[in-house]
């Protein structure tokens, strides 16, 4: 997926973004407000990606009036293909077969505009737009919350960044553990926002104290700083070597899979430090730790020449996995 799409327009030569880190704090909300409409059914795939290109260029779609103009922009919209990932029927059933690069494209772009030999089958599916939230970065960096007339408190949010394949962030064990477990939880919204936006270091008391103030703030903000927690988490889970974690079959006990929290408060049990300094452990620190732990005792099961069917049963790992980490 290309980060950049080069045009040329009038003798002009432009660089149209195409991938999240282009998008500034102001264009992250107006493109979280439209992601809602979009829920709503208040707008479509097709206008929101207009909306988007015209912020990232600072255009104004309302300039643009005639027939091949409007043709023009819409063209340009449908080449932002970093929002978006395309689903087919059966979890994808239908691209089973498919080289690597033509899966890629596959997934970025319409059938319509496929240039695959598959691409005729695929434009008789019926397939959907799953918004692709998938990054690692702070995009509201800081927040402010009016407090009476024209007095405004000021929150600074976690960091989290990626520079050279190297990540950093500022998000602590805790604070991320709890942030994790309000997921998807609309009511929850203001409390999710405040153990998000609470100085270092992280205390939960503080964070569900504050959670009233952060009530204020507008529910699209709210949305915004949600999607990118869940964004920020996604990457993790999907996007580093910390996928192993996600890795543990359903209904098998295992203290990663059962309650991160436990997994944290056992770090204590190991003599990593006492509760409150395994609670300020940075959260990449946290996830090498339960990674390391999961390795290590494959190998130390396998050393004491157990079968591998049974080191997968007694771990809850599924056997290919545990052969790749023998």
């Amino acid at each position: 997926m290309r980060e950049e799409i080069q045009i040329v327009s009038k003798d002009k030569e432009y660089a149209i973004p195409n991938s999240w880190n282009a998008l500034t704090p102001d264009i992250w909300l107006s493109l979280v407000r439209e992601l809602l409409k979009l829920q709503r059914g208040e707008t479509s795939v097709g206008e929101l990606r207009i909306q988007l290109l015209c912020d990232l260029m600072g255009w104004n779609k309302y300039k643009f009036r005639d027939e091949d103009q409007i043709a023009n922009l819409i063209v340009l919209s449908e080449q932002l293909t970093f929002l978006f990932k395309i689903v087919y029927p059966d979890n994808n059933a239908a691209l089973d077969g498919l080289t690597d690069d033509e899966y890629r494209q596959a997934v970025r772009v319409e059938p319509d505009h496929l240039d695959i030999p598959q691409a005729s089958y695929l434009r008789t599916l019926d397939y959907r737009y799953q918004i692709d939230l998938c990054f690692f970065r702070q995009m509201l960096p800081v927040v402010r919350i009016p407090v009476v007339l024209d007095v405004e408190k000021t929150y600074e949010g976690y960091h989290a960044d990626l520079q050279m394949g190297s990540l950093t962030t500022s998000l602590t064990a805790l604070q991320y553990i709890e942030a994790r477990e309000l997921l998807g939880k609309e009511d929850s919204l203001p409390l999710l926002a405040s153990i998000l936006y609470q100085p270092l270091p992280y205390d939960s008391g503080s964070a569900h104290s504050a959670a009233k103030e952060f009530e204020r703030l507008p529910k699209e903000t709210l949305h915004a700083i949600a999607m990118n927690f869940e964004a920020v988490n996604n990457f993790l889970f999907l996007k580093t070597s910390f996928s192993l974690l996600t890795k543990f079959e359903p209904g098998k006990a295992h203290s990663i899979t059962t309650d991160m929290t436990d997994a944290l408060y056992d770090l204590s049990k190991d003599g990593l430090g006492n509760v409150s300094e395994v609670e300020q452990l940075n959260v990449l620190t946290y996830l090498r730790i339960l990674r390391k732990k999961t390795i290590d005792s494959v190998r130390q099961m396998h050393g004491m020449k157990m079968e591998i069917d049974k080191i997968a049963s007694e771990v809850g790992l599924p056997i290919e996995i545990v052969t790749k980490i023998i």
